[in-house]
Formats: structure tokens, sequence, C-alpha cells
């Protein structure tokens, strides 16, 4: 039996097993050196992974939901989000952006030249690795208990090097303006899918913006037949895997104007430009569903942590909050589920949070944990980065 940690590790799972304790006794794939220990690999055991809360320098992101991020070299970009709170439903849209370097483990603000994109919060964010930038495309803005919503179509480019933003301006109309869309990136293709508008309206629409010739098509119109139903902020990652794109759950609204959670995963197909429904039957599906949550891709798996559980409370708050901290993996070639128990510090609960691959491990950053003390509601801001060592072959 054989297999490829995201580290690169390859050979069978005995001999894998061995390399990994090592990879942990170094400090996994970035070689820090404190994430060792009680790993023996006599022990024939492999776990599910490590989880560590990272001890960080310089002064990072102050307090902010679904920030836009986009992993280059070893340094994460953090855009933008939203300090909502949601006890008095007062907002502020946000528009710096920091940098954080995960060799050294360090936050930096960053000051770019020139116009910077308008604040907003729920953009889809992804990284053009060949030239050095992440790109950013829609987004909202609104006010208190989320009034004036306007979901924003504008696309902008961060180049690192130049460290200045550039609004990207299509020769021809694309997606409409849009809060929590799907984004990926493969070569110079950057694919759009779903997201909800200023009115609303729930979007399973898939474009594709071409960086050569600065022209977006519609791949798939909105409800078409076939597709995924119509959601924003569903969870996957930034790229495809052997050319498929992967989304699990998001939200949608019923009837009713309710917001409702969906537990339903899906891929499309890059060349025959379909969609397959990929929800397995429990017990290896995600139980119970949620939305709001950080997931990226390692390897051949989604992985998503957080996010918001049916139930909870809300004490006075703007909605029922549950956040949870559990984690799961999708595995893209079994296509099931499972839950992910990790060795390390304890799993942080947390929900609209935003995460980033770097060095085969999963950065998280930014979101809120919820709690009721004697019928007192408390928002907990999260102003740490969490780090998640896949050890799947």
């Amino acid at each position: 039996m054989y297999g490829t940690h995201p580290c690169g590790v390859r050979g069978s799972v005995r001999a894998a097993k061995w390399v990994v304790a090592m990879l942990l006794a170094s400090g996994g794939c970035e070689a820090i050196a404190d994430e060792g220990e009680g790993i023996d690999p006599r022990i024939g055991v492999l776990p599910d992974g490590l989880w560590r809360q990272v001890e960080t320098q310089g002064v990072g992101p102050s307090q902010r939901s679904v920030p836009a991020v986009a992993a280059l070299g070893r340094s994460v970009y953090v855009f933008g989000g939203s300090d909502d709170d949601v006890v008095d439903g007062s907002v502020t849209i946000l528009d710096d952006l920091f940098r954080f370097d995960t060799l050294r483990r360090r936050w930096t603000e960053l000051e770019p030249e020139g116009a910077v994109p308008p604040a907003r919060a729920f953009a889809g964010s992804v990284a053009h690795r060949p030239s050095n930038r992440m790109l950013v495309f829609g987004g909202a803005v609104f006010g208190d208990f989320f009034s004036d919503f306007v979901g924003l179509d504008d696309f902008w480019a961060y180049d690192v090097e130049d460290n200045a933003w550039t609004e990207l301006i299509p020769t021809n109309d694309g997606p409409e303006g849009r809060s929590g869309p799907s984004m990926w990136i493969e070569g110079d293709r950057i694919y759009v899918f779903g997201g909800i508008t200023s009115f609303f309206q729930v979007l399973n629409d898939l474009w594709v913006y071409d960086l050569g010739t600065n022209t977006w098509t519609e791949l798939i119109a909105n409800g078409e037949p076939g597709s995924p139903p119509p959601r924003d902020s569903a969870q996957s990652g930034t790229q495809p895997v052997s050319d498929r794109l992967i989304i699990y759950g998001g939200e949608s609204l019923n009837e009713n104007f309710e917001f409702i959670t969906l537990n339903d995963t899906w891929e499309f197909d890059l060349e025959d430009e379909t969609w397959t429904e990929l929800t397995p039957e429990a017990p290896l599906n995600i139980d119970p569903p949620r939305n709001l949550g950080a997931s990226t891709l390692v390897g051949r798996n989604l992985y998503l942590h957080g996010g918001d559980v049916p139930g909870g409370e809300d004490c006075g708050a703007v909605f029922l909050q549950n956040p949870t901290e559990e984690l799961w993996r999708f595995d893209l070639d079994a296509q099931e589920w499972s839950q992910l128990q990790p060795i390390g510090d304890p799993l942080a609960r947390l929900k609209r949070t935003s995460a980033a691959t770097v060095g085969g491990s999963m950065y998280i950053f930014g979101g809120f944990d919820f709690e009721c003390n004697d019928g007192v509601p408390e928002q907990i801001w999260n102003l740490d980065v969490y780090r998640f060592l896949p050890l799947t072959f």
C-alpha cells in the first residue's frame, strides 16, 4: 500500500509513518522545532495530523470576519473583511492589507502605492503565482444589521513586487455583483461560481475570466438544469484537482427568505463542463451540516474547519450562534467525508474564518467564537493564527 504526503513523502505506509514521525520531530514541512512531542514511530498508528496555535510576531490584523486571503511563496496575504458585531449589529468594513510570513511567523501591515480596492467582506480571492499577484473579485459592503447590502463586481490584483493594487477592467461584461462567490484559478483562467446579489438573489452560475485576453465567459447560466442548487459562501479550495472544481455546502434562501445551510458536495469537470453531485450517503457525509467555516485543499483532500452548525443560542445577538471546532476532510478519491482528531493543541471553535495552504499546511485567520454567559452574549474575536499539518497518504 502506497501513498504521498503533502510534504512530498512517498513510499510504503510503514516507511511513511517513520518519515512522518521524523518530519514532526523536526517541525513538519517548515522545520519548526517544537512540533514533535509525543510522536513515537514505533507505535505504528498514523495520526490525522497536527494542530497548532501559531506564536506570531508583529502586529496582525484587527478583529474581522471573512477576509480575502491568498498564499504566494511562503507568505499569506490577508485583505479586508468586516468587523461586524453580532450583538449590537454595528459594522465596519475594512480595506487594509497584511502579510503573514509563515517561516518567520511574522505579521507585516502593508501600505500599497496608489489606489486600493474599496473596502469589502466575503470576497473571492486566489493567487496567480506566475505574476506573484493576489486576485480579488466581488464581495459586499453593508451597514448595521446587514442593511444597505451591495454586492460588488469589481476585480483587483495586488502585485507583491510593486506593492501596488491594479483594478482589472475586462473588455466585456462579466458576473453581476455578488457576495460570497467561490473562486478558483487554473493557469491564467479564474473561475467564479455562485454568490448572493444586492437583491438577495442566490446564484448558481459559473464564469471564467481569462487573464491573457482580459475577457469573461459565462460557462453555466444561472438556473441551468444539472447545476448545484444556488448558494453563497460555499466551501472550496482555490485550485482544481485533476481538472475538477470542488464545492461543499454554503447558504441558500428558502421561500420565506430564511437562510438555510446546505450539506451537499459537488464537482465541476473542466473538460466536460458539467457538474456532478458527490454527496455521500450517511454515515460518510458531514453531520450536522455547517457553513461559514474555513476550507482549503491539501493534496487530494478538501479540509474544512469550524463554521456554524444548526441550533445554538443568541442571548440577544442578531442571529443564533453555534460555532464548532470540528475538523473534517473530504477524500476526493474515496468521495467521502471523515471527521479528524489531530494531535497537538486543542481545536479552536470558530466561524467566519478564512484559510490558505502553504507548504502542505492549512493556515486559518480571523473569525470569532460566541458564548452565552449567564444570558449575556459574548463575541470572542480570533486574533490568532492556527496551522493544521495533515498526515494523510
